[in-house]
């Protein structure tokens, strides 16, 4: 048998994930097929692959999928955001930078992202790591991106974007206020040449009664977050772009090595994509620590020719529970089974699987409508000659 049927017969726990593109930048996760952006037989086999696996909860449950979101601003390389759910304003997991010409991506963990990323999808301007917002030689430094007083059509926050205008308007009018109150406080009535001792006592009481509006930058001071970091950073790296063997992803987490290699491995079940796509399907390897570890197969992913939809993610869950230490789901009932199917998915290892496999997955993706542009290019160059 191969290398992925032994792993279909001794890990009798399968997540299979659809991934979707959402607009021309989102990318959605989800275990449910979605009937309008499938093949014609890509449900069926769907549904005989999946009839011996655990069911998938409840379809309204938005914490069982994932959103990848790209936030789209003018002359800047923004990070995508994986998030929880089905929707763009979920819970983020995580950050994903890509590097140039994808040779590597810098995945940056953090509790407290909720906190600091706006409705954008960028991280707060206040929030920044460093003064001078770098991130050279700082995996873990965010960075961050100001709410400029203009904005282009089809940039993200719309109506946040018109919310910071409206308070910063109003803080302006507001301050413009203030000094003109002080101004007159400072300068009293016109044609008061004498002022009388009594004079002077009102017009002390009544500085102290009105002090002058504190400064615009001193309300402001008051009011901005502590600069934050990144809790947690792994890097995946495309390990030899100029080799046989171009297809190779790589990270470490937790002493564990872990590798998105091409393979042609694939189930019977799709032996079309395996003979019309042999140079797209990838797995995911992983090495415990020591020199006589076995690799442990723990998940693969296949292309798909729908227009709409990247391709099938499997993620084997008990070989994710193995690498935890936690390996008893053979003995589990259907109930507790899915509950600690659950409690595996909130781990951060599985949610490293999900945010990896979604950089090779985009980063495939991308080099292959490159290729595709540089052949029409040639093509049409030729045509005109």
């Amino acid at each position: 048998m191969s290398t992925l049927d032994e792993a279909v017969s001794k890990r009798h726990r399968l997540s299979i994930w659809h991934v979707y593109h959402k607009s021309d930048e989102h990318i959605t996760i989800t275990p449910f097929l979605n009937p309008r952006k499938e093949l014609g037989s890509n449900k069926k086999r769907h549904d005989k692959l999946a009839a011996g696996y655990l069911k998938p909860r409840d379809r309204t449950d938005e914490s069982n999928g994932y959103f990848v979101h790209h936030p789209t601003l003018l002359f800047h390389n923004t990070p995508r955001t994986l998030r929880r759910g089905n929707r763009k304003n979920g819970a983020p997991i995580c950050l994903i930078k890509c590097g140039a010409f994808w040779r590597n991506w810098t995945i940056q963990f953090g509790s407290n992202l909720k906190d600091i990323i706006d409705p954008r999808g960028v991280v707060k301007w206040e929030c920044r790591s460093n003064p001078n917002n770098t991130t050279l030689n700082d995996d873990r430094a965010l960075k961050a991106y100001k709410v400029r007083t203009w904005r282009v059509w089809g940039e993200s926050g719309e109506s946040y974007h018109r919310q910071v205008n409206a308070r910063r308007k109003a803080e302006k009018e507001e301050l413009a206020k203030g000094k003109q109150k002080a101004k007159a406080l400072n300068n009293g009535p016109v044609g008061m040449e004498n002022i009388t001792e009594a004079g002077k006592q009102d017009s002390s009481y009544s500085h102290t009664k009105f002090p002058s509006p504190p400064s615009h930058s001193a309300v402001r001071q008051g009011s901005i977050p502590q600069p934050s970091v990144a809790e947690e950073t792994v890097r995946l790296n495309w390990s030899s772009p100029f080799s046989l063997n171009p297809r190779r992803y790589s990270f470490e987490y937790a002493n564990i090595k872990f590798s998105w290699k091409g393979t042609r491995d694939v189930h019977p079940d799709d032996q079309l994509a395996r003979w019309f796509m042999p140079f797209s399907h990838l797995k995911l390897i992983a090495r415990l620590p020591g020199i006589e570890s076995e690799d442990i197969f723990v998940g693969k992913y296949t292309p798909s020719f729908a227009y709409r939809k990247f391709g099938e993610l499997w993620v084997f869950d008990s070989a994710v529970s193995e690498l935890l230490g936690e390996d008893h789901f053979s003995t589990c009932t259907e109930d507790v089974a899915a509950s600690e199917l659950w409690n595996i998915r909130q781990t951060r290892l599985y949610e490293l699987i999900m945010a990896t496999a979604m950089c090779m997955i985009i980063g495939e993706s991308q080099k292959r409508m490159i290729i595709m542009l540089l052949f029409t290019i040639a093509a049409e160059g030729g045509n005109s000659c």
